[in-house]
């Protein structure tokens, strides 16, 4: 929603600390850069751009139905599944599991190796497939790919979810449905995929702009949860950002002659850096008319007497939260006061990424992903199953 804004140069990145994970980071950073300068160039004018579909990236699309409510999901690593808790450490007996066809052989799971569930909240205007990219790190990752499923789903009034009142932006609506949502999607899993209910994951939340604020404010109603992430959103700068978000918003295209035209112009006005992830997401976010041109899903002027109230108190709530905290930016100037004291007091884990404009999963997915495994490399040891094809 505050691409316009947060476009333009970033303040250069302070100082990494020495640990390997930082300076992986920043490796990658600069491999990201050089590849930048090689392939900076503008799209034809007459080039066809192709829509990419959204199972190149995601393992299956779902609908929850959730009181009359219609919720589109999207899923990556499905075979990993909730397991229960062992309550004794040393134990390391050796398991098999018959997941998908597939032969899951590892040490027995314990406190510190339940699987994570990555549950992911995309920004206003966005979908879920605004994660493609990331979910492409996650399951190609030697470390993260057979330990980590992940879950996102379309906001209501965006994508294809549909619900009883699609105007309805409120805040307490919108955390209601993700609560539900988390909550309904983990209660399911145990029910369809273990003898156990006591089994669960450790849920990491993440949510970029719009979806951070979400994720804040219902952080401490979802079940199991362990970790929450705010993705380039902070208090102060989204509220100093709201007096000019009508005339920015007016600015944008209302209408396009094809698909192909809405993902060259989100590259050419620079609100994407990445055009494999536009080709996924941009689509996601345009309907039909029956002028046979291309719109908008959602409208974000409907959204304005909403904005205020997302963001109010956003830097308390995030503090308060109980959860192990991350906040990833774009640049040190995001971040106001509140944030600035308690970074400085060790509350929580801060990673700048300047490079990026302000839908950083879309801009460097890998940049993303190393972030995220900081975070999981915090919440305890990984588990490394060995994998074994089944035989047919």
């Amino acid at each position: 929603m505050f691409r316009e804004i947060y476009k333009g140069t970033k303040p250069p990145l302070p100082p990494f600390n020495s640990s390997s994970n930082d300076n992986k980071i920043k490796q990658d950073r600069d491999e990201e850069e050089e590849g930048e300068e090689e392939e900076e160039s503008n799209i034809d004018k007459g080039e066809i751009i192709k829509q990419v579909e959204w199972n190149q990236y995601w393992d299956n699309r779902l609908t929850l139905n959730i009181q009359d409510n219609q919720f589109q999901l999207y899923e990556a690593n499905t075979f990993v599944i909730p397991t229960t808790a062992s309550t004794n450490q040393a134990e390391e007996e050796q398991q098999t599991n018959i997941i998908n066809n597939h032969k899951i052989v590892g040490n027995k799971i314990n406190n510190d190796d339940q699987p994570f569930l990555f549950v992911l909240l995309h920004g206003g205007g966005y979908t879920s497939l605004t994660w493609s990219l990331l979910i492409q790190q996650i399951k190609t990752s030697n470390i993260t790919n057979r330990n980590c499923r992940v879950m996102a789903y379309d906001l209501r009034g965006h994508g294809s979810t549909k619900t009883t009142n699609d105007k309805d932006f409120s805040i307490e609506t919108l955390v209601n449905d993700t609560v539900n949502v988390a909550n309904t999607y983990q209660q399911q899993l145990v029910e369809s995929t273990s003898s156990s209910s006591s089994s669960s994951f450790k849920v990491i939340l993440v949510g970029h702009s719009l979806g951070g604020a979400i994720a804040v404010k219902s952080a401490n109603r979802i079940n199991n949860i362990n970790a929450l992430v705010v993705v380039d959103v902070v208090e102060g700068s989204a509220m100093s950002a709201l007096s000019s978000m009508r005339s920015i918003i007016a600015k944008t295209p209302k209408f396009f002659n094809s698909v192909s035209d809405a993902i060259k112009w989100s590259v050419d006005s620079n609100t994407l850096q990445n055009l494999e992830s536009a080709q996924v997401s941009v689509p996601s976010q345009i309907k039909p008319t029956e002028n046979n041109k291309f719109t908008w899903i959602t409208d974000l002027m409907l959204t304005e007497p909403y904005w205020k109230d997302w963001f109010s108190n956003l830097s308390k709530e995030f503090l308060a939260s109980k959860a192990v905290k991350m906040l990833i930016l774009a640049g040190s100037d995001r971040l106001d006061k509140e944030l600035t004291i308690a970074q400085m007091q060790g509350k929580f884990q801060l990673i700048l990424l300047p490079s990026c404009g302000h839908i950083i999963q879309e801009d460097s997915p890998k940049l993303t992903f190393n972030a995220l495994l900081q975070l999981l490399q915090r919440l305890g040891p990984i588990m490394r199953p060995i994998y074994h094809p089944t035989s047919s």
